[in-house]
């Protein structure tokens, strides 16, 4: 039997929850707010900086609240604003040698309590694709 849809995102809600709750007990850790551990996730080490325009779009917030959490994560010393590689008008966010060292340990420490650790490998192969269905769905226009 195919489950309803409001069980469906009751679920979904659920354990969005308690990953957020297990999360913010190890933001506790760092000295971070829900808020600047969503920029320091959003600035991948592994990817290129972003601008600091963008950054506010992925994180579905104004770019004075980009400013002012990058202040306060750029105080810390975890980022630093630098001009674009290719247009000078433009600032990007960038991680300091701290902010990847700290990048890493708050990633280690979140994933490590997790409750996606409590799939198989198979199943969070399976989850993942399945988000990424939900997301580019949502990314494409509504009839």
């Amino acid at each position: 039997m195919e489950p309803a849809l409001p069980e469906l995102l009751t679920q979904l809600f659920d354990v969005a929850d308690t990953a957020r709750a297990e999360a913010t007990a190890t933001l506790a850790e760092f000295e971070l707010s829900g808020s600047q551990a969503g920029m320091l996730w959003a600035l991948n080490p592994a990817l290129p900086p972003v601008p600091m325009r963008e950054l506010a779009r992925r994180l579905l917030c104004d770019p004075s609240n980009v400013t002012l959490m990058s202040a306060k994560l750029e105080k810390a010393g975890l980022v630093e604003r630098r001009p674009h590689p290719s247009d000078g008008r433009v600032r990007v966010l960038a991680l300091t040698e701290r902010g990847v060292e700290v990048w890493h340990k708050l990633m280690d420490r979140i994933t490590a309590t997790s409750p996606v650790l409590r799939l198989s490998s198979a199943e969070r192969r399976r989850l993942a694709e399945l988000l990424t269905k939900i997301q580019n769905s949502a990314d494409s226009p509504r009839p």
